[in-house]
């Protein structure tokens, strides 16, 4: 075990701004997150700073996953397989890489069998 209950999309994150009661039964949960997803979500073009200072104080609560090249390779074996996005690719690849499932509410990735998912939403 890794410690790691979770690796949180970046769907997760806009929950928690928008106080989506959906959410709170997860955050007594350990949560991880991709460097992708600190990337999608703080690049956000219409992002107020209070919204910035918010996500980085929720980001810096989680444990941040960099990149590896374990992670690169399992990200070309999924975009190969699945034909999916790249920053889902990531994702994804790093949840199988952390052998941790997704907390997500994008049902794309529910096709993923390397991954095993917890579709919320």
């Amino acid at each position: 075990m890794n410690g790691i209950d979770y690796l949180a999309d970046t769907n997760c994150f806009i929950y928690l701004i928008e106080e989506n009661p959906i959410i709170t039964p997860f955050l007594s949960e350990t949560w991880a997150f991709s460097y992708i997803t600190e990337m999608e979500i703080l690049s956000n073009k219409g992002l107020k700073l209070k919204e910035d200072t918010l996500i980085r104080g929720m980001l810096g609560t989680c444990l941040k996953i960099g990149h590896q090249q374990e992670i690169t390779e399992l990200v070309i074996k999924l975009r190969r397989k699945y034909n999916i996005k790249i920053p889902d690719a990531i994702i994804a690849a790093t949840a199988q890489f952390l052998s941790t499932p997704i907390l997500t509410a994008d049902k794309g990735f529910a096709p993923i069998k390397e991954i095993d998912c917890f579709i919320s939403g």
